[in-house]
């Protein structure tokens, strides 16, 4: 009896040991044994790639589980995005996106993957402001100065853009909220579209990435397409109080995984990911690309993510953009 009793008291510690670390939230049974895969669907170096390397080890110490990060290239990211897509929904395969994804139903006539069925965000990382800046050789200084210039002479200025890219669509988006007519000229990326604005090829961008520009003094800033203006620019008043209230784009990377993950799964990784961009070490790197820490729940990126893929699908239909084959 006395025997019995023993193994009764063991059976018990072990029933209540399994409840506490399941009720802790973690990953699926065996995850710790498996690889935590980080997939940037882009070349490595890219803001996405930064924040993928950063999350990494955070990730890693986190959860007790290796986590590499997996560069796969092509297809305008549809390719690393379908690994996230195919995988099997335990929330090892983590895709790490932009802004571009809400755009992608809309720019695209035949995607590979169902943006809101597929995928199941998990965690907004980081923001980007969104800016916008003229040539030195346009004859205006402020937002609403240029707007009555562009308005005066309907399709003699130009913006620069990347083919395919989210520049096309904002610059779309421009034209329609301020009531003018800009032509668009694509670049094969952000540096040759900055360029062109430097030099007087085109006269006008909207890009994340036109901050340093501005600050050298190479481009004049006009406005920050935020809520608040930038620590960086702080003369620079948003598009708010330069006339254009409803102007306003969050440039934002986040964390995709697979859809039909379990919600207990997502909350976990969710919550880690948090915890490492609130690291003051993850914050001062992500700060010195020009990346805002941010945060959330899943639900409050899944709700972002879907109301922006409905607006940037009314944004193409007013501006009558064809949408590309893939």
């Amino acid at each position: 009896m006395a025997a019995l009793k023993g193994l009764m008291r063991k059976l018990a510690a072990a029933v209540w040991a399994a409840a506490i670390f399941t009720s802790f939230g973690s990953l699926p049974a065996g995850a710790q044994d498996k690889t935590l895969h980080l997939v940037v669907p882009f070349p490595a170096g890219g803001g996405i790639d930064i924040l993928a390397r950063l999350l990494a080890p955070k990730l890693q110490a986190a959860l007790g589980q290796t986590a590499i990060v997996e560069n796969k290239p092509g297809g305008s990211g549809f390719v690393g995005t379908l690994t996230v897509v195919k995988a099997k929904p335990d929330g090892q395969y983590l895709l790490q996106q932009a802004m571009g994804m809400s755009m992608n139903p809309s720019i695209y006539r035949n995607l590979p993957y169902d943006s809101r069925k597929d995928l199941e965000p998990v965690a907004l990382i980081g923001v980007v402001p969104i800016t916008l800046a003229i040539g030195n050789h346009v004859p205006a200084k402020t937002l609403q100065e240029f707007i009555a210039l562009a308005k005066a002479s309907p399709g003699k200025y130009k913006g620069a853009a990347f083919v395919n890219g989210a520049a096309v669509l904002m610059l779309q988006m421009f034209n329609q909220q301020a009531g003018v007519d800009i032509n668009i000229i694509n670049y094969r990326g952000t540096a040759p579209a900055i360029s062109a604005t430097i030099s007087g090829e085109t006269d006008f961008v909207i890009m994340p990435s036109v901050v340093s520009s501005i600050k050298e003094g190479k481009v004049r800033g006009l406005a920050v397409a935020a809520a608040n203006r930038m620590e960086e620019l702080p003369d620079l008043p948003t598009t708010a109080e330069a006339g254009l209230p409803d102007f306003k784009i969050e440039f934002w990377f986040g964390t995709f995984t697979t859809a039909g993950t379990p919600p207990d799964v997502v909350a976990r990784l969710n919550a880690e990911i948090n915890k490492a961009t609130a690291s003051p070490e993850v914050t001062a790197k992500l700060k010195a690309v020009g990346i805002e820490a941010r945060s959330g729940t899943p639900a409050d990126f899944r709700e972002q993510f879907h109301r922006e893929i409905k607006e940037w699908g009314e944004v193409v239909k007013k501006s009558g953009f064809k949408p590309l084959e893939n």
